[in-house]
């Protein structure tokens, strides 16, 4: 999971909502006024559970918004709140606020998978490598090579279907390895697999039978992963910590439950030497 990180001043101030501005290093930038009323109901009921986290100094206004943006925008929008409350954080460079946005967002669960990508992308552009974005954010390889692979390899008709919950990040990944570099292939599979929803096992068929025939097409390629395939059902009885333990690694690997235990099971095949790597 993404490290906590805590603003470097504890106190927290009634800010006057004008004197804040929403500045480029803000990372959510899709859907941030979804649900407003939900979220302006609950801080009518409950009051503002968190503070928003500011950039600059208490008393000389204006303001950078770090993380909140949702928050602010009910007060601002629904609550016509002329007041928030607040805690800053002195002054960042841009990669410090561009992490601090990123992981508060993340550790909200509600941030879009575009979103993420860019941030994780600028990262990879400011500090360097991939180890680099690890260490700043908590985030796994797995997931930060995911992230920029779709980003940087993604068209805007694929980001379009993530966009609209038609696909998960998993799809196009598969989509375009199962292609391999051919786009136009690529968009085709995951049509596809919008059109007719085929079960987890079949699209990571997808990627074998791809790379088995370079040349097939996309739906060749989609009728071979649709066939019949042997294949054996394990039920296992897990403990509900083991359960939570699971749920969470799924939610932060953006990986369906299956999948990930299946790799499990391969890897310790493999190290104990039972299976023969692929």
């Amino acid at each position: 999971m993404p490290k906590e990180q805590e603003p470097v001043v504890s106190e927290i101030y009634d800010v006057p909502v004008k004197e804040i501005n929403i500045g480029d290093h803000n990372v959510r930038l899709t859907n941030a006024d979804k649900d407003l009323d939900h979220l302006a109901a609950s801080i009518r009921r409950h009051g503002l559970l968190q503070p928003i986290v500011l950039e600059g100094e208490p008393g000389h206004p204006p303001y950078q918004l770090v993380s909140g943006q949702r928050r602010l925008l009910a007060h601002e929008r629904i609550l016509k709140s002329k007041r928030i409350r607040a805690v800053f954080v002195g002054k960042l460079s841009r990669t410090e606020a561009i992490i601090r946005s990123l992981v508060e967002n993340m550790q909200r669960k509600d941030l879009e998978f575009h979103d993420t990508s860019k941030a994780i992308t600028e990262l990879y552009r400011d500090l360097g490598s991939e180890d680099a974005v690890k260490e700043a954010t908590g985030l796994s390889l797995r997931t930060i090579r995911d992230h920029l692979m779709i980003d940087a390899r993604a068209t805007p008709k694929m980001k379009k279907y993530l966009a609209q919950h038609k696909v998960t990040p998993a799809d196009v990944k598969r989509s375009l390895l199962a292609a391999q570099d051919n786009i136009a292939k690529a968009e085709r599979l995951l049509d596809l697999i919008v059109e007719y929803q085929p079960t987890s096992h079949q699209k990571r068929r997808l990627v074998t039978y791809g790379n088995q025939s370079p040349n097939a097409k996309a739906e060749e390629i989609f009728e071979n992963a649709l066939k019949p395939h042997v294949e054996q059902k394990l039920v296992i009885a897990l403990t509900d910590d083991v359960r939570k333990s699971l749920a969470k690694a799924t939610e932060v690997r953006e990986i369906e439950a299956a999948e990930l235990a299946e790799q499990i099971i391969i890897e310790w095949l493999e190290r104990e030497g039972f299976r023969d790597g692929d």
